[in-house]
């Protein structure tokens, strides 16, 4: 597991709320995980462009740090699917106002990433 280098600032609630959610991935999936729960298959295809490893990684991350629970069915074979918290549900509305803020500037991302032809 990763071992950070630098200790994070606990006298900062920003940078602490960051380190929880610091990564490319982990509020799309809280963000996929607010209407139910998922497999992680099912996570996989919501996020196509994220490497199903990387995917694995932030997922176990998240349920470390107690913003997700992986529930495993004793099944043959074995399934497992992943569920937001509370905790992580108290996430929600700081994503939903950044979701809110990108929608309200989309024409600065779109001249800083033109669409490919």
């Amino acid at each position: 597991m990763y071992q950070r280098k630098i200790p994070v600032d606990l006298s900062c609630p920003l940078r602490l709320t960051m380190s929880l959610i610091n990564s490319k991935w982990k509020s799309c999936i809280l963000d996929e995980l607010r209407h139910g729960p998922m497999r992680p298959s099912c996570l996989h295809r919501a996020l196509p462009e994220a490497a199903p490893r990387v995917l694995d990684l932030q997922l176990r991350e998240l349920a470390e740090d107690g913003l997700v629970v992986k529930t495993i069915f004793p099944e043959l074979p074995p399934r497992s699917e992943y569920a937001i918290t509370a905790l992580g549900r108290s996430l929600l509305p700081i994503i939903d106002a950044m979701i809110a803020w990108g929608e309200q500037n989309r024409s600065l991302f779109e001249r800083k990433f033109p669409p490919l032809d």
